[in-house]
């Protein structure tokens, strides 16, 4: 079954594939919105969250408003589930910075070249 993101009720709905999305990015990116509004994750069906989105305030928003919201939603789970994709695809990267950082000098080495020419360029060419 296809689903439709849509605007109901001053509520949006935005739909994520679970394939796609994993639940840690969606609750991230929901956490930035706590603040004005009351998120809920749940499943549309086993392979669908459904993500809805509703003011706090009793103020209705105007259509544009909900309508960008929408947009705005949309774009960040996108952006945080590639966020989460690029944390776990440089994990092992991270990992040895962090310990080369606190290796306190156990593995350096000294660096190619000479202090007065670090980068290797002699300009005195005989």
């Amino acid at each position: 079954m296809q689903f439709q993101n849509k605007i109901k009720d001053n509520e949006i709905i935005v739909f994520a594939d679970t394939s796609l999305y994993s639940k840690d990015s969606i609750f991230k990116c929901l956490y930035w919105y706590g603040d004005k509004f009351h998120a809920n994750l749940s499943f549309a069906d086993s392979n669908t969250y459904r993500v809805s989105v509703k003011p706090i305030s009793t103020t209705q928003l105007s259509s544009d408003e909900l309508e960008n919201l929408l947009l705005k939603l949309e774009r960040d789970l996108v952006d945080f589930n590639l966020r989460d994709i690029v944390t776990k695809e440089t994990q092992n990267v991270r990992d040895l910075l962090i310990a080369k950082a606190f290796s306190n000098g156990e593995f350096d080495e000294l660096p190619p070249g000479e202090v007065s020419d670090p980068v290797g360029f002699n300009p005195n060419l005989s």
